[in-house]
């Protein structure tokens, strides 16, 4: 993740990409079903229907499972990627595999057959924000394909910077450690739904954070939690005026 400073003295907000952007389950779901594919047909069912148990309970999907190595990996999972890629693991999918099926995922997301939307609320917020606030997007994810993704959800202008390929956390860490050299860590919020990636470099450095908890883990401290990311919005635009000269 670059590590260039800027002039720029507006509050900085930092929005991560998957889970945050759009929440929408179809590209983890075919995520996980190439994953799986070439699993036996009773493991692939079994991937997958934990895998769905996941999406709808979160890490409450453990209760109850039999199998101690499963059970561990749904309390684990940070996110529906995390959970996918776990199961795919202990079903004994290899890495190669799993990344060619995250790749998968991605062009699928750029075809009409895949229902995603960048969340409304958030749009709307973010429009509202631009110009008052620069609005970097900080993401895992690679360049490539990156851009025609964020052209087909409608957001491109609504970022002033795209980092992709962040190495987050500790890619995060540097690059708020740069941002913030010469300025108040508070000036700085992150947005995201992965506490470890996004929530806690921010944290760490008397930064403010807004966490979208869907699945219950409760990983951490943050200055505004919810599950869902509306009930985030109030807490990032009294950020923005406290932080707004």
């Amino acid at each position: 993740m670059a590590e260039a400073q800027t002039t720029d003295r507006r509050p900085i907000l930092v929005v991560d990409f998957d889970g945050t952007v759009y929440r929408d389950d179809a590209p983890v779901r075919f995520y996980a079903e190439h994953a799986a594919g070439g699993l036996p047909a009773e493991w692939r069912g079994r991937f997958l229907d934990l895998f769905g148990a996941y999406l709808d309970r979160g890490v409450a999907a453990a209760d109850g499972v039999a199998d101690e190595a499963v059970a561990a990996v749904l309390r684990s999972s940070v996110d529906a990627w995390g959970a996918a890629a776990g199961l795919a693991a202990l079903s004994g999918v290899g890495p190669a595999a799993t990344e060619e099926a995250f790749l998968a995922s991605r062009q699928y997301m750029l075809t009409a057959a895949c229902r995603v939307t960048a969340v409304p609320a958030l749009v709307e917020a973010l429009a509202k924000l631009r110009g008052r606030v620069r609005i970097v997007l900080a993401t895992n994810s690679p360049a490539g394909g990156l851009a025609p993704l964020l052209d087909r959800l409608g957001v491109t202008a609504l970022f002033e910077e795209v980092v992709s390929g962040a190495n987050k956390p500790e890619g995060l860490r540097r690059w708020i450690a740069a941002e913030l050299a010469d300025r108040p860590a508070a000036e700085l919020f992150s947005l995201g739904d992965h506490y470890f990636n996004e929530i806690e470099p921010a944290m760490a450095v008397g930064a403010c954070a807004g966490y979208i908890d869907r699945f219950g883990r409760a990983d951490g401290p943050a200055t505004v939690c919810a599950a869902v990311v509306e009930d985030i919005l109030p807490g990032i635009f009294s950020w923005a005026g406290a932080h707004n000269s």
